[in-house]
């Protein structure tokens, strides 16, 4: 995913570096808080420990984008699908990666999906008594359920903003979408406890694609195909039904008996203003062994000014801000009061920062140039320019250490003395490309000078670009840098008509814990990736850079690699299989410069007495929250 995904990028202030030391591991989950020892090891306290009970009261700067599942396509209201209102076949249990964070685990699915020798077919065996939120209590969740989530997801119109591109491997779902097919040949449900997927190829990552929201059961509402969520093309999340231990405030009242244009709204979700989940009396815990869910309700209150929020978390009228990491000034009191420190919460996230080369621009089109940049970079200095240490570890390759078992922990093929750049090994690298004539590590064609740069033009972005320009200086490249609005930016960088040279200011997380995620969005061509985002043109064909004018006629293509890596089935041999692509990437292929790994931090009000990252969604896991009962 677009790092549009995340709500805030975090921007912090160096002289805190020393909290982020503290906190952060290797494995990306260690955790700050209560529960965490003097080393900064997290310890494990079971949920038998908390009383369950109390209201958790959030705050949220902007508003969410919808709570349409279907359609839903940012963390925050991945985390209120995850933790509160939505199961799934098979999901995440709300901790960080070294407590399990990144693993699947039987959700609504009895246990984990059986594949067939050829890697095609994956059968889910359902467990039984789950049923959904009131008015639609009666009723149980059934395999017909998931296949009526997947025509509503294949549908264009209904998943507009969202992600329906993860599902083309299911046999016939492309079909279906395009009004090819009466239905999706790939989905069966031979029972009602039984759900049978076909692919077309084979595709490891087909048990995480059933622990997106996008795949939550819609219940069975009389003739209607889509069931509850028939005639809701744009507002189902106004209409939810839902199978987690909360629902939204007043669902009991939804008439799904009317038409569907005079059903009334949930009266828990006032968009712009509040979000209220209250208990769902149909929730048996003893069907589910993920979510603690120890508030008995959650109120999240939309909008207002970003340090009046936090002055409220400070004060403990409010438990913690959705959207956002805390200001400077919030974070040095958190990190400098004593009082404060044991609520201040720092996890390293699955995100990267990065450059991007255009792979068909000069003098771009040659590997040693692309390699000399690696080298030259002052990372260092781009991450204090982003608030310091606080804000993430240096990066020395391009998926995140969680995503590959840490077996990269370590690599780093363009390190340099304190990351702030190695100019010998980046001249070392420039002469041996085509456009340093006399080899003296310096490029001499006029290739070089203005290469154009597009930017963010946010903070930190401009400064970010000024530190580049004197790094690139020394192996003779001029940058013509050009900023824009992000989407601008993105959109500019996405486009090949535009002949950019680098792109400063993208990054990316993950969309669930499977370096998939990074791969073929990144580095596929279009004809294994449709959507997004390699703007290196890596694995472009020679008639899609012809119509583009570049007079480049070839690039090298990583899809025959990533094709292998997803087969694989989820397990060791996947994950360095990406771990090899990642690999591959830095050494032969080299379309980026990346330069930072993501930190998430978080502070709670005193109120909160236990914390956990959701390593999934990418910040706080709300069910996880217990609350002091003394101030129930």
């Amino acid at each position: 995913m677009l790092v549009r995904r995340y709500a805030k990028v975090l921007a912090l202030v160096a002289m805190l570096g020393l909290v982020a030391a503290a906190c952060g591991g290797d494995d990306g989950g260690d955790t700050t808080g209560p529960e965490t020892g003097a080393t900064g090891e997290t310890t494990t306290t079971g949920p038998e420990e908390f009383q369950q009970g109390g209201t958790l009261e959030l705050g949220m700067i902007g508003d969410i984008t919808t709570l349409d599942p279907q359609k839903s396509y940012y963390s925050v209201e991945w985390e209120y699908f995850r933790c509160c209102l939505l199961r799934t076949l098979l999901s995440y249990n709300g901790k960080p990666t070294s407590e399990g964070g990144a693993e699947l685990f039987p959700d609504i699915a009895a246990a984990l999906p059986e594949v067939s020798s050829d890697g095609l077919t994956w059968t889910f065996t359902l467990k039984s008594g789950i049923f959904y939120s009131p008015p639609f209590e009666d009723v149980e969740v059934t395999a017909g359920d998931f296949i009526r989530a997947m025509e509503r997801e294949a549908d264009p119109e209904a998943t507009v903003g969202g992600y329906n591109f993860y599902y083309f491997p299911i046999e016939g779902f492309e079909e279906f979408g395009a009004g090819e097919a009466d239905s999706i040949s790939g989905l069966e449900a031979p029972d009602d406890s039984t759900l049978v997927v076909t692919t077309t190829a084979p595709a490891g990552e087909v048990p995480a694609l059933f622990a997106l929201n996008a795949s939550a059961p819609i219940p069975p509402n009389g003739d209607a195909r889509l069931g509850a969520a028939e005639g809701h093309t744009d507002n189902y999340g106004l209409h939810l039904v839902a199978t987690g231990p909360y629902m939204l405030l007043g669902s009991e009242a939804m008439d799904f008996t009317l038409p569907p244009d005079e059903q009334p709204d949930v009266a828990g979700w006032d968009p712009g203003q509040s979000i209220q989940m209250v208990r769902n009396p149909s929730y048996d815990p003893a069907t589910d062994g993920l979510r603690p869910a120890y508030p008995d309700a959650i109120n999240v209150t939309i909008g207002g000014d970003e340090q009046d929020l936090f002055n409220k978390v400070q004060l403990g009228e409010l438990d913690g801000i959705a959207d956002s990491g805390p200001p400077s000034q919030v974070l040095r009191a958190y990190s400098t009061d004593p009082t404060l420190q044991p609520f201040l919460y720092i996890n390293q996230d699955d995100v990267i920062r990065y450059l991007e080369f255009n792979l068909a621009v000069p003098p771009f089109d040659d590997v040693n140039v692309r390699k000399a940049v690696n080298f030259v970079v002052d990372k260092a200095g781009m991450r204090l320019l982003r608030g310091g240490e606080s804000t993430g570890q240096i990066a020395g390759h391009i998926i995140t250490n969680g995503l590959t078992g840490n077996i990269l922990a370590d690599y780093d093929p363009y390190a340099s003395p304190n990351s702030a750049g190695d100019v010998e090994a980046a001249k070392a690298a420039m002469a041996a490309s085509a456009y340093d004539s006399d080899e003296d590590g310096v490029c001499d064609d006029p290739v070089c000078d203005g290469v154009l740069a597009i930017t963010d033009e946010a903070d930190p972005y401009p400064d970010q670009a000024a530190l580049l320009t004197e790094n690139l200086a020394a192996i003779g490249i001029t940058l013509d840098i050009k900023a824009f609005e992000r989407s601008t930016m993105y959109a500019k960088c996405s486009d090949p008509a535009t002949h950019m040279g680098i792109c400063l200011a993208p990054g990316w997380g993950k969309d669930f814990p499977d370096a998939y995620t990074f791969g073929p969005p990144l580095f596929g061509s279009a004809a294994i990736f449709p959507s997004c985002c390699n703007r290196s043109l890596l694995g472009a064909s020679s008639d899609l850079l012809s119509e583009a004018g570049y007079d480049v006629t070839e690039v090298p293509s990583a899809d025959d690699a990533m094709a292998v890596c997803q087969a694989l089935p989820v397990g060791d041999e996947r994950v360095a299989c990406w771990a090899d692509i990642d690999v591959q990437m830095m050494e032969e292929f080299v379309p980026f410069v990346p330069y930072l790994f993501d930190n998430n931090v978080h502070v709670t009000s005193a109120r909160i007495i236990h914390y956990s990252f959701d390593q999934f969604a990418g910040i706080t896991a709300w069910d996880q929250l217990a609350i002091d009962p003394a101030t129930f």
